[in-house]
């Protein structure tokens, strides 16, 4: 009886957790439609301008977010000690995240110049060090 009690609410707080995942998914979105809005309407950038932007933008969001999500690891729990394999690995992935990081803002200056100047790119790239300095806070 107890075995299934445990089951039953581990299914429920799956089916919670998964059902919140489209959800924030979509905030995701909604994000990044605000942001390159307001790059658009910054820098001044016509309809024709402002819809390659748009496009470039998304796409360089979404791979930035998959090398951070192939990168992710679990938190260690309070307390709790990693191994030096452990240790050790997440070292060398965090390297090679760094090194897919910098090859993909490299390619995308290079596309987002053809739309861009060297300023806007940087405005650009100091937001989103400062989003990232948010979210570790």
């Amino acid at each position: 009886m107890r075995k299934m009690i445990i089951i039953a609410m581990t299914m429920l707080m799956a089916i919670s957790l998964h059902a919140q995942q489209p959800a924030n998914r979509q905030q995701a979105m909604q994000r990044i439609e605000q942001q390159v809005r307001h790059y658009s309407e910054t820098f001044a950038l016509n309809e024709e301008q402002a819809q390659q932007f748009g496009t470039l933008y998304k796409a360089y969001n979404k791979q930035m977010r998959a090398i951070h999500d192939q990168y992710r690891h679990e938190r260690t729990a309070e307390g709790a000690t990693l191994t030096d394999e452990q240790i050790e690995q997440r070292i060398l992935d965090n390297f090679a995240q760094s090194r897919a990081i910098l090859d993909t803002r490299e390619q995308y200056y290079n596309e987002f110049r053809k739309i861009l100047t060297p300023s806007q790119i940087n405005q650009i790239f100091e937001d989103e060090k400062e989003r990232r300095a948010r979210v570790k806070h």
